[in-house]
């Protein structure tokens, strides 16, 4: 029994690991979807002065 439980804990650390990253994945995709509205907004927003001066 000692192989079966030697494959289960890598499969345990393979299974956290990848969790791990997702959850990363999801983190740093927030992030930037978060920067590009920010930055969008933003470029509307000048857009929006600059067509007001004209």
């Amino acid at each position: 029994m000692g192989i079966l439980d030697k494959v289960k804990g890598i499969a345990q650390k393979g299974v956290d690991k990848g969790v791990d990253l997702g959850k990363k994945g999801i983190e740093k995709g927030a992030e930037l979807g978060t920067k590009g509205y920010e930055g969008a907004k933003e470029s509307a927003k000048k857009g929006h002065e600059k067509a007001k001066r004209k």
